[in-house]
């Protein structure tokens, strides 16, 4: 096995992958978060919408249904 690098280097070398390894998980954690925060966004936006529509329609069961929907929605995202 040819190995030009020196330990040094090669240590080097292992810390920065490490280094960038990191730095890629925590670039895909802050992805994610993005991900989860505009899909809650978007299913508080529709279901207020939802929530509206059955006030100006005085459809008691849909308030109701998306009432409890909007709820679920919120806990499960911690809101």
């Amino acid at each position: 096995m040819n190995n030009d690098k020196s330990y040094s280097e090669q240590m080097k070398s292992a810390v920065m992958n490490k280094k960038q390894q990191k730095e890629a998980y925590i670039q895909n954690l802050l992805i994610e978060m993005v991900i989860h925060e505009s899909i809650l966004k978007y299913k508080k936006e529709m279901l207020l919408k939802e929530i509206d529509e059955a006030l100006d329609q005085k459809n008691q069961d849909r308030f109701l249904k998306f009432s409890s929907e909007l709820n679920q929605v919120l806990k499960q995202f911690g809101n």
